[in-house]
């Protein structure tokens, strides 16, 4: 299993002399890169921010699996991808959770936030499911949305810490941690921000009975942000 990451600034730097060109037209051949489905869907946004997100995810993706299958990355984290064909054919499940119907045995995961896209691949014999979340910390008034949003569990460990920066620092590993359930277990926000307990102190996500549910993994991610994987 390995995280990678994708700074949107970078594209606005490549095309910087385009800058006053239409967003298909000054990301032309980025978006050659990225199937048409996949393409029409990013286009849906309106904010240029939120499509280059998208597109950086996809990217990234791309980039990543053209490199295992060129043999370029030797790491054992991926199974063989002779089969796979690009542009990449992405699809989704019912719940929404994409995935590869060209390559099954891949398990990935795409979030995005701020100025980054993260995305995290790993094979199916080492999980069945896997969900990533990276997250800018950008958000006001949150303490409130923890008393909304978060567990019994998740709120006490807010409460025991012992300055503010701290407090803001575990409200976010724990949004990141939380989010990263959701799209690992792929019923979506259906499931209940406050039906399960992100215990970040453990490294897994219970039940309010305690079950355990699914493993966590904190990642390395750049300054200003916070990032989960979850394995199931």
């Amino acid at each position: 299993m390995k995280t990678y990451y994708s700074n949107i600034n970078n594209f606005k730097d490549s095309t910087q002399e385009m800058a006053t060109a239409g967003f298909e037209e000054r990301y032309a051949s980025y978006l050659a890169h990225i199937s048409d489905v996949r393409k029409k869907r990013l286009l849906r946004f309106k904010n240029e921010d939120d499509r280059l997100r998208s597109m950086a995810g996809t990217l990234l993706l791309t980039d990543i699996l053209k490199k295992y299958s060129q043999g370029d990355v030797q790491d054992g984290s991926c199974p063989d991808l002779t089969n796979i064909v690009f542009p990449l054919n992405i699809e989704s499940e019912e719940s929404g959770k994409p995935y590869l119907p060209d390559a099954p045995d891949i398990l990935f995961s795409i979030s995005h936030s701020g100025s980054y896209a993260a995305v995290v691949v790993a094979d199916s014999k080492v999980c069945s499911r896997i969900g990533i979340d990276i997250q800018a910390k950008d958000r006001k008034n949150i303490l409130k949305i923890a008393k909304r949003f978060y567990t019994e569990l998740e709120n006490d460990l807010i409460a025991s810490a012992e300055s503010d920066s701290q407090k803001e620092e575990l409200f976010y590993l724990i949004w990141s941690a939380k989010e990263a359930f959701i799209k690992c277990d792929g019923k979506g926000l259906s499931y209940g921000m406050s039906n399960f307990n992100a215990d970040i102190v453990r490294d897994v996500v219970t039940d309010l009975d305690g079950n355990i549910l699914a493993r966590l993994e904190k990642q390395v991610c750049p300054e200003g942000y916070t990032c989960y994987v979850c394995r199931q």
